[in-house]
């Protein structure tokens, strides 16, 4: 049997959650997460068991197993719990946009809403954690049963609405089986299935970011504040880390140590400096997925820039509209130009690839 340590991080870093985030989410401490991760508390009380598989939104099936490692008997539930309540900083708009969409708003679309919508955006954006803040708005607010697609496929209800939250490609046969049931994906591109609805996800305005970044920041350095002499260094940072959550929770850690204008200077110089090696790796199987084509003209992007939207690497969130003109993120850049054992060349750049 595997050590409950080593499972609850097996589960954590499957569902794309910082320690910080599966806190928040569990309302357990992150202290007692890291204690239980690296094996200094070996047996978890049957309500922190409870509380972890909640904000990890477990099967049944994982969910056993994660209480069998606990020396926990197993708690079966039927329906997943939903996301929190606490808002998400900065996607407020973009929550409501989503909820309205899969609920049906006719005030607002003029139709019933899609019953299959994708969420798509490069990694690090935010897709997972939207789709748990709208998955917990349908339950709150609209009495939804909210079901998650991990490793096997949960019994759903067709006496009530449903949305079925996965990042795997699903089956349209379900929506046909269950008329009352939406699906919810968070994807790098979108399946291409039919009824498909794309909702790109892009990168956090400026003021947006700087508010998630403090956020953050006030986690480590309670009494910082933003004041007019660091202000122009705050906003310089969001925009170099591309206004990414997972880039911008990350930095936030480097303020115990530097300040902002010290933080910035690195960045400019090395954007991927302070940022985690998960999000580089992430970002580098977002590349990954791009074909031969797309990589030619991300090459392109990277290289002249485009006035021209490059629609699939708009969707897939890895190019941004600056001023009439499409650039590349810069992490993005970053990542693909990163030395690494075995470059390709295309377009007279050196994209690494993994």
């Amino acid at each position: 049997m595997r050590e409950f340590g080593e499972l609850l991080r097996t589960h954590r870093i499957h569902a794309g959650l910082t320690q910080q985030q599966l806190a928040d989410f569990a309302m357990v401490s992150v202290r007692a997460i890291r204690d239980l991760e690296c094996g200094r508390t070996r047996t978890p009380r049957a309500e922190t068991v409870r509380l972890l598989a909640d904000g990890l939104r477990l099967d049944d099936s994982s969910r056993a197993d994660l209480a069998q490692a606990g020396g926990r008997p197993p708690v079966k539930t039927g329906v997943a719990p939903p996301a929190p309540t606490a808002s998400i900083v900065g996607r407020e708009a973009e929550t409501a946009a989503l909820v309205s969409l899969l609920a049906g708003d006719r005030d607002r679309f003029g139709h019933d809403g899609p019953r299959l919508v994708t969420i798509t955006g490069v990694s690090g954006v935010g897709k997972t954690r939207l789709a748990l803040e709208a998955a917990g708005e349908l339950h709150f607010r609209h009495g939804w049963s909210v079901l998650w697609h991990l490793a096997s496929l949960p019994s759903i209800d067709d006496e009530q609405d449903t949305v079925l939250v996965t990042d795997r490609c699903p089956d349209p046969c379900l929506l046909a089986v269950h008329p009352r049931l939406r699906i919810l994906v968070t994807a790098l591109a979108p399946a291409g299935l039919p009824g498909e609805h794309v909702f790109p996800l892009a990168a956090l305005s400026d003021e947006a970011a700087v508010r998630l970044l403090l956020t953050h920041v006030h986690r480590v350095r309670p009494g910082f504040r933003p004041e007019p002499a660091n202000q122009a260094a705050l906003t310089g940072l969001v925009r170099e880390l591309d206004g990414l959550p997972s880039a911008l929770e990350f930095a936030a850690g480097w303020f115990m140590v530097y300040s902002p204008q010290h933080l910035l200077e690195r960045l400019r110089s090395n954007p991927m400096d302070p940022t985690s090696a998960h999000l580089r790796d992430a970002l580098r199987r977002s590349l990954s997925t791009l074909d031969e084509g797309e990589r030619r003209e991300l090459a392109e992007v990277i290289e002249h820039g485009s006035r021209e939207d490059p629609r699939e690497l708009s969707v897939r969130g890895l190019v941004r509209n600056a001023g009439g003109r499409y650039e590349v993120l810069n992490l993005v850049r970053a990542a693909a130009l990163e030395p690494v054992p075995g470059p390709h060349f295309v377009g007279g750049v050196a994209l690494t690839w993994p």
